[in-house]
């Protein structure tokens, strides 16, 4: 039987999908004037980054053997460029991250848990891109987990069609174990009763994934360009893929407000993890919620000094 594609227009539409599917494709996600701010954005950093000779390119795809830091190398064809750590590179990304949409989806997949971003990238596919292997993107944990422990989130800047590279999901594959990564895909989807589904959407819209979700992306065969963002939300716990505290550049450091630190996990959670200490006499850079002072070796006698520390910014934690 032929799976009708899980769209949503409401978030508790769309966490119906996620409880029964294991993805939705929000519609609607962006408005117009975001949509064109974001993907001009996008493609005047991408095309600098070429120039500059620093950007993240392949010939043949995501997570490929080929991928380098460079400039395109003469007569070579790019299937893929990623541009990384978006935090840094205009407003308008961080902005993206703080939509009231993406954190009703974490409040309800997590159970209230604590979460922060754990990626954020911009993902440009070209004709050639090579379909990704199938995975689960918790497929490190060996065990089967009531719940997921990451999603993900594309926003299409561009439309994404079946032959563009549109990400393959296989719905339902929440609740079965990970695939085996060197196994076929076809004899896979038979043992658990799915079949694999391209996630097409009109640009704006955007895809969400559980981790426990079985998916790849898809081979491109088109002339058209898949532009997009790729943002990953952690549990506080889970070590994420980018850790903005250490990845966020000075001067945008001294621009971001609480929430903004929130959500890049600045925040100490419960002493769990993330704690944070200052890098060098007089560095502000600091845990949300909580600050150490800056303690170097010290030795009778010697010229480095330990600074005291001052009032925490909040009674929510101290350190021990």
């Amino acid at each position: 039987m032929t799976h009708d594609l899980a769209v949503a227009r409401t978030t508790e539409e769309g966490q119906a999908n996620l409880d029964m599917w294991g993805y939705t494709v929000h519609e609607s996600f962006l408005s117009a004037p975001e949509l064109a701010q974001l993907r001009e954005r996008l493609e005047e950093q991408a095309e600098l980054e070429r120039d500059a000779g620093v950007a993240t390119l392949s010939g043949s795809g995501h997570a490929a053997g080929d991928r380098y830091i460079g400039a395109p190398r003469p007569g070579e064809r790019i299937g893929y460029q990623m541009v990384s750590h978006l935090v840094n590179k205009g407003r308008v990304f961080l902005n993206l991250v703080h939509k009231q949409v993406i954190h009703d989806y974490a409040a309800h997949l997590f159970r209230g848990e604590p979460y922060n971003l754990a990626t954020h990238n911009g993902i440009i596919l070209h004709k050639g891109s090579s379909r990704q292997v199938l995975h689960a993107d918790q497929q490190a944990i060996p065990l089967m987990l009531e719940l997921p422990v990451m999603f993900t989130m594309m926003i299409c800047l561009s439309d994404f069609e079946s032959d563009m590279g549109a990400t393959l999901v296989a719905p339902g594959s929440h609740r079965f174990p990970s695939p085996r990564l060197d196994a076929d895909p076809t004899g896979q989807m038979k043992e658990i009763g799915s079949e694999l589904v391209p996630m097409t959407a009109t640009a704006g819209s955007a895809l969400f994934w559980e981790s426990r979700t079985w998916h790849s992306q898809g081979g491109s065969t088109s002339d058209k360009a898949r532009v997009s963002i790729g943002c990953a939300w952690a549990q506080h716990f889970i070590k994420p893929q980018d850790f903005f505290p250490a990845i966020v550049h000075d001067d945008v450091y001294e621009t971001l407000t609480d929430a903004d630190k929130d959500v890049l996990g600045f925040r100490v959670v419960r002493e769990f993890g993330g704690a944070i200490g200052p890098r060098s006499p007089g560095d502000d850079r600091s845990n949300l919620n909580v600050r150490y002072p800056y303690i170097p070796e010290l030795v009778k006698g010697g010229t480095k000094h330990a600074i005291p520390l001052g009032l925490t910014k909040t009674a929510e934690s101290s350190p021990h």
